[in-house]
């Protein structure tokens, strides 16, 4: 365009060529702000329509349950090391002769092994007593197929088993000279000093649930304060109060069982100059770390096989996904995720956060109504926390629904990875929600994975709250384990000097979901592509018309004209 102006042509030339020039650069700023987002509708809208089809395949290539996993290098020698480990363990005075077993020598082990243990070895041995009751047992805890302290009128406990761990001298102490003569009339006192607010009060001096027959008993009643060997503090609760006097011998133990985001209701404890940062001596919590960890749930193999009509389990069910949830706002997304879901496949939301009400008294009732119905139920934790897994998974377990999980990826520690399924398999809620369309279009599939989950059994306590609803958590056990150190004391003495620096470690505080952040990360480089586009686009319009502007004046003015 310069060029041809620069010749000088004649008036009415130069206004055409200048007229052209102009509408020439408008049309083709039009052009380009058309074609930009035109690209940007289509690459939104090819997006949604590849997750949108990938819904309407049949024939999705799913991933079949794992083969028996072959340990590499020596397999002999690999296993020989296992068995050996899982005898020790047994035997363990560091971890504790009644904490469950191998849950933390597991972690220990890739998560291959780990896996390889749950399914070959790692269960209840099954024997009948004298009295011609059916008992399984693992490594001296008993557990008895009917809850064992369980009111007949309770609605809404389910678990199968119960734990019960029988007092046996010579594995409870671990010298020689107490195995035979240590008087235990005189029983310890376990205080619950600070317990969680809507826990049911322990009334008097109770045996432990799951080893009554141990020299301790149990109490919330704070007049025990100074009688007791062992105060148990859920330092989430306390309420700007100072630490309990006490003796040199008693023992102090944090208990942990909720994730550390949000953890607080009073105050961070242990940011302030209260005298509770460097004085417990114990941690019990759901972390692999603690001295003591206590769980939500254990699952462990069958020795029996289940014998069930399947065919007629399946033709009950009409749906596809439930979910029972009551907070709807929560730190690992988990809303954001079913919401995500929900635009390739129907989740059913029951609750305080969905269309299908179910009153927490009709809690029982409710679960046998979606156990019928749904074949799959949706257990994903309100954190993402290392070793953080609650009820929401145990308790659903023993239903005939396959439990979707969404936490830390650490199950394969826990339970083997083919009988649930895991979102930190699927990189989107998309491919997640393929592979559940997949199951639901073939039966067969569907009923080999449930066969698979019946091999294992989840065993949870019950513990009643103030308002008579119950809270579930495998927590009688450890409390066995609290109740023999305290009579093994020398040889567990410590003392923790900085409380925070253990609660706050950070491969234990809880992670910012990444399965939600993809889609918020493509998103974002999309529109950053496109604004950067549009800058530019702008930018060479207002050059051109500049360029335009400069140009125009000088064979337009009146006075250059001949």
């Amino acid at each position: 365009m310069s060029v041809c102006l620069m010749e000088k042509l004649g008036i009415k030339t130069r206004h055409l060529k200048a007229c052209f020039s102009i509408k020439f650069c408008l049309i083709t700023l039009g052009i380009l702000i058309t074609l930009t987002f035109s690209l940007f509708y289509t690459i939104t809208n090819e997006n949604m329509e590849e997750i949108t089809s990938s819904c309407k395949k049949s024939d999705y290539d799913v991933v079949r349950t794992k083969s028996p996993i072959h340990v590499e290098n020596d397999r002999v020698q690999t296993m020989n090391e296992i068995r050996r480990l899982r005898g020790n363990f047994v035997l363990s005075k560091s971890l504790g002769t009644y904490l469950t077993p191998l849950t933390k020598a597991l972690t220990a082990f890739n998560d291959s092994i780990s896996e390889y243990i749950l399914r070959s070895g790692l269960g209840l041995e099954s024997y009948t007593t004298e009295e011609k009751e059916d008992i399984w047992t693992e490594n001296g805890i008993q557990y008895r197929p009917f809850p064992y302290l369980e009111k007949a009128d309770n609605p809404f406990y389910t678990s199968e088993f119960e734990a019960y761990v029988p007092f046996d001298r010579s594995l409870f102490f671990e010298r020689d000279e107490d195995k035979a003569s240590r008087d235990v009339q005189q029983k310890k006192i376990i205080l619950w000093w600070q317990h969680k607010i809507a826990q049911a009060p322990i009334d008097g001096l109770q045996p432990l649930r799951a080893c009554p027959d141990f020299p301790c008993v149990v109490t919330s009643d704070r007049n025990y304060t100074a009688m007791s060997s062992a105060m148990l503090i859920n330092a989430q609760f306390v309420n700007g109060e100072s630490p309990p006097k006490r003796r040199a011998d008693q023992v102090l133990i944090h208990y942990q069982i909720e994730a550390p985001n949000d953890y607080w209701f009073y105050g961070d404890l242990f940011a302030t100059d209260n005298g509770w940062n460097g004085i417990f001596n114990w941690t019990m919590s759901y972390r692999m770390d603690a001295d003591i960890t206590t769980y939500h749930g254990v699952v462990r193999r069958r020795r029996a096989v289940r014998r069930r009509d399947y065919r007629e389990i399946l033709a009950k069910k009409t749906g596809v996904v439930a979910w029972m949830v009551s907070n709807c706002e929560t730190s690992s997304r988990r809303e954001n995720y079913i919401a995500e879901l929900q635009k390739y496949l129907q989740v059913d939301v029951y609750g305080k956060c969905g269309k299908h009400k179910c009153p927490r008294i009709c809690d029982r009732q409710c679960l046998q109504d979606i156990n019928e119905k749904y074949k799959f139920y949706i257990g994903f934790e309100s954190s993402l926390c290392r070793d953080y897994i609650t009820e929401k998974l145990y308790r659903y377990f023993n239903t005939d629904m396959i439990v979707i999980a969404r936490g830390h990826d650490t199950y394969s520690r826990l339970l083997p990875s083919e009988i649930f399924i895991n979102t930190a398999n699927f990189k989107s809620p998309k491919e997640l929600a393929e592979m559940i369309l997949y199951l639901d279009s073939h039966d067969e599939d569907y009923i080999a994975m449930l066969k698979e989950k019946d091999k294992y059994v989840s065993v949870y306590e019950d513990y009643p709250l103030n308002n008579s609803f119950l809270e579930y958590r495998y927590e009688a056990v450890p409390m066995c384990e609290v109740c023999r150190r305290l009579w093994n004391l020398k040889n567990y003495a410590k003392v923790y000097h900085d409380m925070s620096a253990w609660f706050y470690k950070k491969e234990y505080q809880c992670l910012t979901p990444q399965d939600i952040e993809y889609w918020a990360k493509k998103l974002f480089k999309q529109m950053l592509f496109f604004l950067t586009l549009i800058i530019f686009l702008i930018l060479l319009s207002v050059f051109t018309l500049y360029r335009i502007l400069r140009i125009v004046p000088t064979y337009l003015i009146p006075g250059n004209v001949r």
